[in-house]
């Protein structure tokens, strides 16, 4: 492979899937605008500003999406800026036992602090993490609003991972669940920013925690909030899709793949393989 940056797979071949970790999906325009922010071509304001006009654009970002339905967002109390959707889950874990679905984001086994179970399981109190898209199948989970429910019934709080929203499509999803208590969304997975872990948190409580301590008090980097906002002003909403899909069914057919709702993965004998290096791949070879 070349540079960690680029990710082009050097051949149209199948061997350039990725099966341990796929990779978002980035371009030469977001890694150009990555090249232009390093040698200082940005907006330099590091004032409290940056704070504000981050979550009004970025949250307009996320919403302006005409290729899924995000409804209900504005029924959450508070908005806060996070380091991507990393500390999100983190803040969760510090206040007690956690719980996720089977098959979520590995970054929970790795850290190995959660109780792992299965819908219909779900244990009693014990808040629940869960990421929307499901990872190992980059879409919603299949019994998301079962899951919702039994929640309810067993006074489970439901905190929202959507470190995939932004690469997605054809999602449909209410925000307004009565079990869901705050949302995590970074722009890493839909603009190529994993280099710059900058995001939102949305929550119905006021309670402080990590996150609303770091905000009130302004101790948030400035610069990661002035690079994702710059981004944000720079692409549209549901970028890759808009760009990409045809290469990304392209890879789907050539190789016999089930494709997904997101723009970097697709599933191989109903395993999740990232198909990234072989969208650059064609989006350079092209004529």
């Amino acid at each position: 492979m070349q540079n960690e940056i680029i990710r082009i797979a050097p051949s149209y071949d199948k061997k350039w899937l990725e099966t341990v970790q796929p990779k978002p999906l980035s371009d030469k325009k977001i890694e150009n605008l990555y090249l232009e922010i390093l040698n200082g071509n940005l907006k330099k304001d590091i004032s409290d500003n940056v704070y504000t006009d981050f979550i009004k654009e970025t949250e307009k970002w996320i919403f302006n999406t005409t290729l899924n339905q995000l409804s209900n967002i504005n029924s959450f109390f508070r908005k806060d800026v996070i380091n991507g959707c990393t500390q999100f889950i983190d803040t969760i874990y510090m206040n007690g036992p956690v719980q996720t679905l089977i098959g979520d984001y590995r970054y929970h086994e790795r850290l190995d602090l959660h109780k792992s179970v299965e819908p219909r399981k779900l244990i009693p109190k014990i808040p629940l993490i869960v990421a929307m898209p499901f990872p190992q199948i980059g879409k919603c989970h299949e019994n998301m609003e079962e899951i919702l429910n039994e929640c309810l019934e067993k006074e489970i709080e439901v905190h929202i991972d959507g470190a995939w929203v932004t690469c997605c499509k054809d999602i449909i999803f209410d925000f307004n669940h009565p079990s869901i208590q705050s949302v995590g969304i970074s722009l890493s997975k839909g603009l190529g920013l994993g280099w710059n872990r900058i995001g939102l948190r949305w929550t119905k409580s006021n309670k402080p925690d990590a996150i609303t301590i770091m905000n009130d008090f302004h101790m948030n980097l400035r610069a990661t909030a002035m690079i994702g906002l710059h981004f944000v002003k720079e692409f549209p909403s549901d970028y890759l899709w808009t760009e990409y899909s045809k290469h990304y069914y392209k890879v789907c057919n050539d190789f016999d793949l089930e494709p997904t709702k997101s723009i970097h993965l697709a599933k191989l004998n109903n395993n999740p393989v990232g198909i990234s290096p072989l969208i650059r791949y064609l989006a350079e070879n092209e004529k």
